[in-house]
């Protein structure tokens, strides 16, 4: 295990690396959204976003390493990690917050898909209709919980989805829903979060984010002016103009 870190009043420092994955295409040259968008792998640029995470991140020592496992976060994951000799153990409850699988009637680019995210703490709010962001928040919080519960690691990596740090984020800055559309996640950004846990009991005493939606192409965001949502939706209507 990596070496302990305590906090001055004795509690035990963990750290988690948080990661989003690199960058996928969910709609194709012609505007046509994928048939199935869990099944998308890393495009070259998601490889080569991933394949420079791994040059920063190969002398951090990690203890223990999980995934979505949908493709684009394991395929992320074993290249960032490529050297560590993890496995990279699969929870299913950090899966992306899921959309309907039709469209809806009255379906609006810049309200359901832009500026869609600023509305999720509005009672009820689905994503594109179809899960809804309170029942999304409370699967990836509780799923991380239950991750950071364990007794096995003092540093570990977990790999997830913009949607889904956004809900960790919220956990741990105690925004709650209020963190969708505020958090902005880049494509193989890293977060950091360090958690103060008691020795008696194992309850979380602190939680700090130690630093947020850290990518190595542009660690300033000099050439990022929106999230990934507003930028599909601007995609998006080059073909419906």
């Amino acid at each position: 295990m990596t070496d302990k870190r305590m906090s001055l009043d004795g509690a035990e420092r963990r750290r988690v690396y948080l990661f989003r994955h690199g960058a996928v295409n969910y709609v194709d040259a012609n505007g046509r959204v994928v048939a199935d968008p869990d099944a998308v792998s890393l495009n070259e640029r998601g490889r080569a976003e991933a394949d420079a995470m791994h040059t920063m991140f190969a002398d951090v020592a990690v203890d223990k390493a999980v995934c979505s496992g949908l493709k684009r976060t394991t395929e992320t994951a074993a290249r960032v990690l490529a050297g560590h000799s993890l496995d990279i153990e699969v929870n299913t409850r950090l899966e992306e917050i899921r959309p309907a699988t039709e469209r809806q009637a009255d379906f609006d680019l810049l309200r359901d898909v832009a500026y869609s995210h600023w509305q999720a703490a509005e009672p009820g709010r689905r994503f594109l209709g179809g899960e809804a962001y309170a029942d999304f928040y409370a699967r990836a919080a509780s799923a991380f919980e239950g991750i950071v519960s364990g007794y096995d690691w003092h540093a570990i990596a977990v790999f997830a989805h913009g949607g889904t740090n956004a809900a960790i984020l919220g956990w741990v800055m105690g925004l709650g829903l209020g963190a969708f559309g505020v958090v902005d996640q880049a494509t193989c950004c890293l977060n950091i979060i360090d958690l103060d846990v008691a020795k008696g009991d194992r309850s979380i005493l602190r939680k700090v984010v130690r630093g947020m939606n850290i990518t190595v192409s542009d660690p300033l965001k000099s050439s990022r002016h929106a999230g990934d949502m507003e930028l599909l939706a601007g995609y998006l209507m080059k073909f419906t103009a």
